[in-house]
């Protein structure tokens, strides 16, 4: 069992061996070295190619203020913020005396060097501007809103809108347009209702135009509001407001009741004992 066991670690190693890592100290040619290494065919081991790194050391002997980015690049780069020229820093830096770069003139690093009132260090630009929600002209606000010179604050244009505090109380705020529309059931003019119906400027809300109607309340006591279509007060069934109102064998009485005609009838109660109402012709018979 020992000599067993003795053999399945060896041929663990081997197995091991044959398996290497691409990067590992044994090579054949730098195919089996890391990109920023070659193979040193004397040795058979990677090494670190010119101009590349794998510590500090090889950096600081070139140049003290440098570190070597050995988790990315693996090449000499400047300690974060020092400098030998404005070459090393940011576009917007330039590189001081003391060797570290600094925001160049006109540019900024924190908000501290910008006014406190009413500017920032913008991240984007590193320029000192108006912080969000400030201004120095309408530039610096949405197409939706007007710079105040004093306050140095962007406020909304008359109708437009933020929010719906920002509208009248029978008014919502349209986010995608910010323009103050009328809620539902409310206007701002004759164009927000339909035909039948005009706009209240006091209540805001569509109301029923002259000789139209929204309910049966507004008509008469004979008539209901027609609502699915007209929106006009329509007689009620065998009732009338004028004899256009009723067949061609009625009269409309001033009770607003359909009556037939002297000489015809309605039904068998307008007839003679033992006859009845022909209801094609509305005759007696």
């Amino acid at each position: 069992m020992r000599f067993l066991l003795l053999g399945l670690v060896v041929l663990s190693l081997i197995f091991v061996g044959c398996t290497g890592s691409r990067g590992s100290t044994g090579c054949s040619d730098s195919d089996d070295c890391q990109n920023w290494q070659f193979c040193n065919s004397t040795s058979s081991t990677c090494e670190t190619l010119a101009g590349y790194c794998d510590s500090d050391d090889i950096c600081i002997e070139r140049d003290p203020l440098m570190v070597c980015d050995a988790a990315g690049t693996h090449t000499c780069q400047f300690q974060g913020g020092f400098c030998r020229t404005n070459a090393n820093c940011e576009m917007w830096q330039v590189c001081d005396a003391s060797n570290a770069c600094q925001a160049a003139p006109g540019y900024c690093d924190e908000d501290s060097q910008c006014d406190p009132d009413f500017e920032y260090c913008s991240p984007n630009t590193h320029q000192c501007g108006p912080a969000p929600g400030y201004c120095v002209s309408d530039t610096d606000c949405d197409s939706w809103e007007k710079c105040d010179a004093i306050s140095k604050r962007c406020y909304t244009l008359e109708g437009k809108c933020d929010l719906d505090g920002d509208c009248e109380t029978w008014q919502t705020c349209n986010l995608k347009t910010h323009i103050c529309e009328p809620k539902k059931g409310f206007c701002r003019n004759d164009g927000d209702c339909d035909k039948w119906a005009k706009c209240d400027d006091s209540s805001k809300k569509c109301i029923a135009r002259q000789g139209y109607c929204t309910g049966d309340n507004e008509c008469n006591v004979w008539e209901y509001c027609e609502i699915k279509k007209t929106h006009l007060c329509t007689p009620e069934a065998d009732r009338c407001g004028a004899d256009i109102d009723c067949g061609d064998w009625q009269v409309c009485t001033s009770s607003h009741y359909c009556n037939a005609k002297l000489g015809y009838c309605n039904d068998d109660d307008d007839c003679v004992s033992g006859e009845v109402c022909n209801q094609n012709t509305h005759l007696c018979q």
